[in-house]
């Protein structure tokens, strides 16, 4: 005899409970209950929907909720299907990061040793590829409670979130600008963050002569461009944002800042190169902290996020399912090359 799980649902538009969690909690009664085995079917949501005069997204909160806790799962064509009388729900998070770097070393760290005990944290990567990031994002949402998203930023990028839960988002690091009105999240405002150091770095910036920007040739570090360029525009600093360095246009009392790591080590190359001394005749600070950088040369002053700092709020939000929008703190390492 079919059995009708239907009837065990129970909606009571008077509590405070949200609608979604209503569902979740009369099919997880119904698993310990007894009264919904493994294999069993669900109801559809369509089903669901008419029965309570419910939106369809409230439904689909609800099985992606389950599913993402893996009690349910889908069959295309054929609805959803109990596949563990295991109740206890087990958050799963999503964290999708832009590239395996160091400074996305510390953050996984930092956000795994602070989730609640018991949580899932699994990782994937878009590598700047805008088709894996639509797809990554589109395709994995459902089976994660929450995801934790390193973004790419081009036009009209908030539309590939538009059939996920906005309350499921959390924005790391980048998109400040596009996310923020949209997604709770740690972010960077790197253009803020650029002037805000150099502002404070007045005095180490009077024993040099020209600032250089040092960057790769593309649109990922428009903030920081931007950043660079109002400072100095407001300081009347001879400037200039470069994507190259080459030993017979380095002069002494040039000051450099690196956005990336390959330029940084042919930077560093260039000026010893020129006879120059960083720190005394030439100035070198580059983005983002790691070990190898204190081992540079005498070591390598960098301005970075705190990188420990972010995840360990991410995790925090994430585990007491706050949704907040946070600056997160950016700061100067000075090993006396800048």
């Amino acid at each position: 005899m079919k059995k009708d799980t239907l009837s065990l649902i129970n909606i009571n538009s008077k509590l405070a409970v949200p609608v979604y969690k209503q569902i979740v909690q009369s099919i997880c009664k119904g698993i310990d209950d007894g009264l919904i085995a493994q294999n069993d079917k669900l109801p559809s949501v369509n089903g669901i929907a008419e029965r309570f005069s419910l939106a369809r997204g409230s439904v689909f909160s609800a099985y992606n909720d389950l599913r993402a806790s893996g009690i349910i799962d889908s069959i295309p064509g054929k609805g959803y299907f109990v596949t563990s009388t295991q109740t206890k729900q087990r958050q799963s998070v999503l964290l999708l990061f832009n590239t395996f770097s160091a400074d996305n070393e510390i953050l996984y760290n930092s956000i795994l040793q602070h989730l609640s005990p018991g949580t899932r944290l699994d990782v994937f990567f878009h590598h700047h590829d805008r088709t894996q990031f639509e797809t990554l994002v589109r395709e994995k949402a459902s089976y994660y409670n929450a995801l934790i998203v390193v973004p790419e930023i081009y036009k009209d990028v908030i539309s590939v979130f538009d059939s996920i839960d906005a309350k499921q988002v959390y924005i790391l690091d980048k998109g400040f600008k596009e996310f923020r009105k949209n997604f709770s999240g740690i972010y960077q405002n790197l253009e803020k963050d650029i002037v805000s150091i150099l502002t404070k770095q007045q005095q180490l910036l009077k024993k040099y002569k020209r600032l250089f920007l040092l960057t790769p040739g593309n649109n990922l570090f428009k903030e920081i461009t931007d950043g660079f360029r109002k400072f100095a525009k407001a300081e009347m600093i001879t400037s200039a944002v470069i994507d190259s360095v080459e030993i017979k246009n380095i002069k002494k009392g040039d000051a450099f800042i690196a956005v990336d790591d390959d330029q940084l080590v042919e930077l560093v190359n260039c000026i010893r190169s020129s006879g120059l001394m960083i720190g005394k005749d030439a100035g070198v600070l580059s983005y983002h902290e790691s070990n190898l950088k204190s081992v540079i040369g005498d070591g390598i002053s960098t301005i970075t996020p705190d990188y420990i700092a972010m995840g360990r709020t991410m995790a925090n939000m994430i585990s007491s399912n706050e949704r907040k929008v946070i600056e997160n703190p950016f700061m100067m390492i000075d090993r006396g090359s800048f």
